[in-house]
């Protein structure tokens, strides 16, 4: 128990180090996520079409049919298959491993949150709704703000090594990378978190959480 506070310690101090770009990837999630819902309001038909594409092909994502299917009855496999889809595919490899080419992780972020954007501009305005998925947000796209963070860090570690105090891209990379791992025991507490409260609300709701896109 002990140890586990000491990482988690060590994993905030390295968030606190990785603030501005922390922050950076949490205005870049935000705005998006309000333009898409700007865009589907004011009725802008290249907006319309990819949201009705979008809720179209959803239920046919293939990360999706253990949910609905081998899964759908047991509650603590489902959030298991959730947090490590979510870690794997949503932040690292798609967030941190992308970010050696440094500007990847932008453009994964201004993508997702304007889809985000646009599915959920009809959303029910309902309090219960609101709480579902504003909740979900936070927690997954804040632990997505924190990898994508490492993941530019790891990419502007070799482009530019004397941001680290560093003579040597090696020794810069290793530099960002030491951050990285202890960072990604928030990123992963983060997620865990949002599983569980996504896929409980998801679980126990049924007919009426199948009105707010995944």
């Amino acid at each position: 128990m002990k140890r586990l506070k000491e990482l988690l310690q060590e994993s905030l101090s390295a968030a606190w180090r990785r603030r501005n770009l922390i922050i950076f990837f949490a205005f870049v999630h935000i705005v998006f996520l309000g333009f898409g819902q700007w865009m589907v309001a004011k009725g802008y038909p290249s907006a319309l079409e990819l949201r009705a594409e979008q809720l179209k092909n959803i239920q046919e994502l293939p990360y999706l049919k253990p949910l609905t299917g081998a899964l759908a009855d047991n509650l603590p496999l489902k959030i298991l298959y959730t947090f490590g889809f979510n870690l794997i595919f949503g932040a690292f490899v798609s967030t941190t491993v992308m970010g050696l080419v440094f500007f990847f992780p932008y453009l994964i972020a201004v993508w997702r949150s304007f889809i985000i954007g646009i599915l959920v501009a009809d959303m029910d305005t309902s309090p219960v709704m609101a709480v579902i998925f504003y909740g979900t947000f936070i927690l997954e796209f804040g632990a997505y703000c924190i990898s994508s963070a490492i993941g530019t860090d790891l990419g502007l570690s070799v482009l530019w090594p004397s941001r680290k105090g560093k003579t040597t891209r090696r020794e810069a990379f290793r530099a960002a990378a030491s951050d990285g791992v202890k960072l990604y025991l928030l990123v992963a507490i983060i997620l865990f978190i949002s599983a569980i409260w996504e896929i409980t609300w998801l679980h126990y709701m049924g007919p009426l959480m199948k009105q707010i896109p995944a």
